[in-house]
C-alpha cells in the first residue's frame, strides 16, 4: 500500500492542499482524502500537519518523501540501464534548456539526432539557468544545456563543456561608427574587430537582472569602466537583435544568436577587443547518476555538430564520437 499511487502523495506534498491536489490529479477530493488516511494508517505516522495551511510535511512525511524520491530515481535508472542492454536506443530524454537557447539550438541539432535515433522522444523543460539547476537537483530532468553560471552547485552537479562561446556586439551596420570601423578592415576569425568604447556611442539594449548573460555583461562593463546608456531591458534576445536592425541601439549577443539572427546588411556582429568576452556552453547533470545511452548519444551528437562552428570551439578539431562501451 505505501508504494501504491505515490504520485498522489507527491501531489499533496507539492501543493500542501488536498483539494488542489485532487484537482491536479483529476480525482475527487474524498477519494484523495481516503488514500491519504489509509497511507498514514499503513505507515503508522501522520505525514502532514493539518493544523496549518498549506499543510507542511511532518518529520515523518519528510523522511517518507525522501525515500519515495530515491525509489523513483532507482526505478528510472534501472529502466534506463535495461534499455541500454538492448540493441536499439529507445526511450525518453528529459532535456532542460533556456527558452531562447532552445529556439536557436534545437532546430540545428535535434533533426540530426532524431534521424539517427527515431525511437527516442524528448521531454523538454524550458527556463532560466536557476530553474534548470533546480530541476536537475530534483531529478526532474536528465541533462541541461546552459552557459555555466558562476554559482553552479558543483558539490551535486557536474558539467561537460561543449565549446567556449564568444559574446558579440550586435550593431547597426549603417551607423557612422560602424561604417568607420568596418573601413579599417580589422577582423578576428572572419568577424570585424571593434574597440570596447563602441558600446558608449549608441544606446544599449540590456538583458534582465538575474540572467546569466546580464551577470557576464555587468562584469565586462565594470572591468572596462564603461557606462553605456541603457535603452531598455528584455529577456528575449531576438527582440533585442530585431531592434538593433532598426538602427536605434546595440546589444551583446552569444555566438548562437550570430548564427541564427543574421539580418544581413542591417546588423553587423563585432568581436570586441577583449579576448575574455566569452563563456562556456555546457551540458550540466547530476553527479553519481546513471548516464543513459540516450543522454550520452545526445551529448556526442551535439558536440559533433557544434564543434564545426567557426568561432572558438573547444577541441573542435579533436572531437571523437566513438560508440560508447556498455
Amino acid at each position: 500500500m505505501y508504494l501504491l499511487n505515490i504520485e498522489y502523495f507527491l501531489a499533496i506534498a507539492e501543493v500542501g492542499n488536498i483539494t488542489r491536489a485532487a484537482e491536479k490529479l483529476y480525482i475527487s477530493q474524498p477519494a484523495l482524502s481516503q488514500y491519504l488516511k489509509r497511507l498514514e494508517e499503513n505507515l503508522g505516522s501522520e505525514l502532514f500537519d493539518r493544523s496549518k495551511s498549506p499543510m507542511p510535511l511532518t518529520y515523518a512525511g519528510q523522511r517518507y518523501l525522501r525515500h519515495i524520491l530515491q525509489i523513483q530515481k532507482m526505478d528510472r535508472e534501472i529502466r534506463a540501464e535495461l534499455r541500454d542492454i538492448g540493441d536499439e536506443i529507445s526511450g525518453c530524454l528529459r532535456l532542460g534548456i533556456a527558452l531562447w537557447r532552445g529556439a536557436c539550438l534545437l532546430p540545428e541539432i535535434f533533426p540530426t539526432f532524431h534521424k539517427q535515433y527515431p525511437r527516442v522522444s524528448v521531454e523538454l523543460t524550458e527556463g532560466a539557468s536557476n530553474v534548470l539547476e533546480r530541476e536537475l537537483l530534483a531529478d526532474r530532468i536528465d541533462l541541461a544545456v546552459m552557459n555555466l553560471p558562476q554559482g553552479l552547485n558543483y558539490p551535486q552537479l557536474t558539467s561537460d563543456i561543449i565549446l567556449e562561446e564568444p559574446i558579440f556586439l550586435a550593431f547597426p551596420t549603417h551607423h557612422p561608427s560602424a561604417v568607420r570601423i568596418l573601413s579599417q578592415q580589422k577582423d578576428i576569425r572572419g568577424y570585424p574587430l571593434a574597440p570596447v568604447s563602441l558600446l558608449e556611442e549608441i544606446p544599449l539594449i540590456y538583458t534582465c537582472t538575474g540572467q546569466n548573460l546580464t551577470r557576464q555583461i555587468n562584469h565586462f562593463l565594470t572591468r572596462h569602466n564603461l557606462m553605456p546608456e541603457i535603452l531598455m531591458q528584455t529577456r528575449n534576445l531576438t527582440t533585442a537583435i530585431n531592434l538593433v536592425s532598426r538602427g536605434i541601439a546595440c546589444t551583446l549577443v552569444p555566438g548562437e544568436g550570430v548564427e541564427v539572427c543574421t539580418h544581413p546588411g542591417r546588423v553587423t556582429y563585432f568581436r570586441l577587443e577583449d579576448p575574455e568576452l566569452s563563456w562556456p556552453l555546457a551540458f550540466v547533470y547530476r553527479k553519481n547518476n546513471y548516464m543513459s545511452r540516450i543522454a550520452k548519444s545526445f551529448i556526442c551528437s551535439t558536440k559533433e555538430i557544434l564543434g564545426k562552428r567557426s568561432f572558438e570551439s573547444r577541441d573542435a578539431d579533436n572531437i571523437s564520437c566513438q560508440p560508447y562501451a556498455y
